[in-house]
């Protein structure tokens, strides 16, 4: 349980006292979020388009 505690508490210090373009984890995983929002309102409205005209 220590042991578990510690390892959180390193992660959590080491995310918040690193810079965003130092970690390349952080940066692939908000590019991905980003193109899967702007797809996902890219089809939504597409969706909601080709419906409206059935």
């Amino acid at each position: 349980m220590a042991t578990d505690l510690l390892a959180n508490w390193y992660a959590v210090y080491g995310i918040q006292h690193s810079g965003f373009f130092a970690l390349p984890g952080l940066r692939r995983l908000t590019a991905f979020t980003l193109l899967a929002l702007a797809r996902g309102l890219f089809v939504r409205s597409r969706l909601s388009r080709s419906l409206s005209t059935v």
